[in-house]
């Protein structure tokens, strides 16, 4: 696998360094920082073989990373909430709606390991979505 493992309190933990298929799990509000409201994106991630990323023992390995709340026009949340539907959003969708709709969606995602040993999204692309098979008619 392309990842190592680095040692902190909570034992050892996979890094991700490289590129992924990263699938949102679940969204989550964190208390807010110093810069406003915050969320919290939990991920699973799948490497290039499509191998789950996952602990030692086999248990699937939840990534997150945490971003503003807000959905403005520049915002990290907005940019990413886009590459994981494959669309714009448009002027006044809701955050809990968008939050809804991102949960199952999936995007590839370069993940890059950083000097304090933790990994950090560095660029998004859309997946490439299969279309819908469509019988033909013979006739």
């Amino acid at each position: 696998m392309p990842f190592g493992n680095v040692t902190n309190s909570s034992g050892n933990l996979p890094h991700l360094d490289g590129t992924y298929t990263l699938e949102v799990v679940r969204l989550e509000d964190l208390e807010p920082g110093q810069f406003g409201d915050r969320m919290r994106w939990v991920f699973a991630a799948t490497d290039d073989e499509g191998d789950l990323v996952t602990y030692e023992s086999g248990d699937p390995y939840e990534w997150y990373q945490t971003t503003g709340a807000t959905l403005g026009p520049r915002s990290t949340a907005r940019e990413w909430a886009q590459k994981f539907l494959g669309r714009d959003l448009a002027d006044g969708e809701k955050g809990q709606d968008v939050a809804a709709e991102l949960v199952g969606k999936k995007a590839r995602a370069l993940v890059e390991l950083q000097d304090n040993g933790y990994s950090k999204i560095s660029g998004l692309t859309v997946m490439k979505r299969k279309p819908a098979k469509t019988e033909v008619d013979p006739f």
